[in-house]
């Protein structure tokens, strides 16, 4: 049985409203500006939380010279020195602490990924309510543990992982008595077969904690399909401009498009329902009307024993026995005579 949790003000759980996450970690280009319009775009699309990324590429980093290649939005691919790329994201303790406190007053969940150590300290300092694991670093033992730790809410992307190497994760926050997880599944890969969007649903049955879905770009079809496999979360990534041309922004929504986005997505996960059989009001009401019921045949007289050549299943305007009630009508006695065509009612028989 999987436990609800709650960060900020939301309660995340089965059964609750999906929580939507706007990834602007990379979108943000590094500015407090332009983050601040970020967390405007969110509220206005009616978005749970910001998510962004606390980043030191001097401590990720041990070769400073590694090529990263990456799509623009017309579809050229660039190539940078992916240590120098980082740089730019870099923002200090006060421009963090300006942009919570930008996100506070506007009403909005912010919280973040932090790649080193010490962005864990910075969170904390900012009073971050839950963090965020990457596909890259769930394998850095000293950042999951001293998250961990915590025991504060924990997001953990499991894109690359194994089975095993989830299972040793989750051993970690176990043995640290944190259990307030949501294990996410996400991909990189444009192929459809290789998607395995039921790792959603796998993660939750097989390791008992909530389950939650990262989209990997701005096609919306996916994400869609994860609501079948009941997530928790969802995390898109938002920016003020697809065309800009540095990274991430070509695979994002822009503000308009992210508004229609969490709109439909709130309308799908509504449409899941629960795990019952439950015919609409509308259905309910039609029923009256088309479902068949039994009917006179022909014309029968007070006395006679019904049989099936005096009943007939059809659609009458109003009444009648239901049609599944067929057998349990026939051998009993007509009490008064029934014209063609009419409903047979149980007072009648």
């Amino acid at each position: 049985m999987t436990k609800d949790i709650i960060i900020g003000n939301k309660t995340i759980g089965i059964g609750k409203d999906i929580f939507i996450s706007a990834e602007v970690g990379t979108t943000c280009n590094g500015d407090p500006e332009t983050a601040k319009k970020l967390i405007d775009a969110a509220v206005e699309a009616g978005m749970d939380a910001v998510k962004f990324q606390i980043l030191n590429p001097q401590d990720k980093y041990s070769d400073k010279t590694l090529p990263y290649t990456y799509t623009r939005y017309n579809g050229e691919e660039v190539t940078e020195n992916i240590y120098e790329m980082l740089k730019q994201y870099v923002m200090s303790k006060e421009q963090w602490l300006k942009i919570k406190q930008y996100a506070d007053r506007k009403g909005i969940i912010m919280f973040a990924t932090p790649d080193h150590l010490e962005a864990v300290d910075l969170m904390e300092s900012l009073d971050m309510p839950a963090y965020k694991i990457a596909t890259w670093d769930v394998s850095f033992y000293p950042l999951v543990r001293k998250i961990a730790k915590l025991r504060k809410p924990a997001i953990l992307d499991f894109g690359a992982s194994t089975l095993q190497e989830i299972a040793f994760v989750l051993q970690i926050f176990e043995e640290e008595q944190s259990d307030r997880l949501i294990l996410v599944h996400c991909y990189h890969t444009k192929n459809y077969g290789e998607m395995n969007v039921r790792t959603i649903e796998f993660l939750r049955e097989t390791f008992g904690y909530l389950s939650g879905f990262s989209a990997s770009d701005e096609n919306n079809e996916i994400d869609y399909l994860s609501l079948a496999y009941n997530p928790v979360y969802i995390e898109k990534r938002l920016t003020l401009d697809r065309k800009d041309p540095r990274h991430h922004h070509s695979r994002a929504l822009e503000p308009d498009e992210m508004k229609a986005y969490v709109k439909k997505i709130r309308e799908l996960f509504s449409a899941r329902g629960n795990y019952t059989v439950k015919p609409t009001a509308g259905d309910l009401k039609d029923k009256q009307v088309f479902f068949r019921r039994i009917v006179a045949k022909k014309d029968i007289h007070a006395g006679e024993i019904l049989k099936e050549e005096h009943i007939a299943c059809r659609r009458p305007l109003r009444g009648g026995i239901d049609a599944l009630q067929y057998p349990f009508v026939l051998g009993r006695t007509i009490r008064k005579d029934i014209k063609e065509n009419e409903p047979i009612t149980w007072d009648m028989i």
